[in-house]
């Protein structure tokens, strides 16, 4: 089990990602031959270097960290597509999603997850130990999870996957445990870096949010935050879109996991679909 951390302060590593090199699987996307493959490259403008030791925080909306670089995902387990686990008949995906820009489809490149993706061309992967994407509505990640040859999950298929065939409060169990999941932060995020509402749209989509120290974990960091279908983080980390049209999300984030229901029955239906903020994250789900 990865260790909770805590700051009353913002701080944050000196550079931007440390990365496991891994090698990127091949995606099957639409219109897309999987044997051509996927390359990514890191743009010259980033350095790839992460510094271990702890500074003071520093971030402008500028800075476009890329900690996404060598994303692979997982063998698809019981005929899904690869990164997802199947559940009582449909597949999951075993991590929250990062994004890929596929706007050249010759040559993907990791999206900044920090980053709304606008208008962008972006695919959802789901990999572990990458930053999942934050800051993303409903619309923009059902797209993602279309040209991935995925969908949003349902309401009911997303509740499944997190409480298990036992109908669990939390993916662990009924008791809540603190620090199995990335599910709780003293300090708002936004107070942090912005400083007191009333906050614009733009600013709660800030790219340098969940830049701060004891934001957004790696996905599959918390190793024991996992169902009992072996998918990771559905309580906490990032808020979840889910299919319903008039705009749900679910699990809550790594600010709260209490407020608007407890673990997996935490619930969030205040915005329509085409709202994001710094904690709206999703994945997708598929038929096998």
């Amino acid at each position: 089990m990865s260790k909770r951390r805590s700051s009353s302060v913002w701080v944050q590593p000196s550079a931007w990602c440390r990365v496991a090199w891994l090698a990127l699987a091949c995606l099957q996307l639409p219109g897309i031959a999987a044997s051509a493959g996927f390359s990514t490259r890191l743009p010259a403008s980033v350095d790839p270097v992460y510094d271990s030791d702890f500074e003071d925080f520093s971030c402008v909306a500028t800075d476009d960290p890329q900690p996404n670089v060598g994303l692979s995902e997982d063998p698809g387990a019981g005929g899904c597509p690869s990164g997802m686990v199947l559940i009582a008949g449909f597949c999951i995906d075993r991590f929250e999603a990062a994004l890929l820009d596929i706007t050249n489809p010759g040559d993907p490149v990791p999206w900044s997850p920090y980053r709304n993706p606008g208008s962008t061309m972006v695919v959802a992967v789901s990999a572990r130990a990458a930053v999942p994407q934050g800051a993303i509505s409903g619309d923009q990640a059902a797209a993602a999870c279309q040209r991935a040859g995925k969908r949003l999950c349902t309401d009911q298929e997303w509740l499944r996957a997190c409480q298990g065939p036992a109908g669990l409060t939390y993916p662990y169990g009924n008791t809540r445990l603190p620090g199995v999941c990335n599910d709780f932060r003293a300090n708002h995020p936004v107070l942090e870096y912005i400083g007191p509402p009333p906050w614009t749209p733009e600013q709660l989509q800030h790219p340098c949010i969940n830049q701060q120290f004891d934001t957004v974990d790696r996905a599959g960091s918390n190793d024991a935050c996992v169902s009992a279908d072996g998918a990771f983080d559905l309580m906490g980390n990032l808020h979840e879109w889910t299919a319903d049209p008039s705009g749900t999300y679910r699990g809550g984030s790594y600010l709260d996991t209490m407020v608007n229901g407890n673990g997996c029955l935490y619930l969030t239906t205040a915005h329509t679909t085409d709202y994001a903020d710094y904690g709206t994250g999703f994945r997708c789900c598929a038929d096998p």
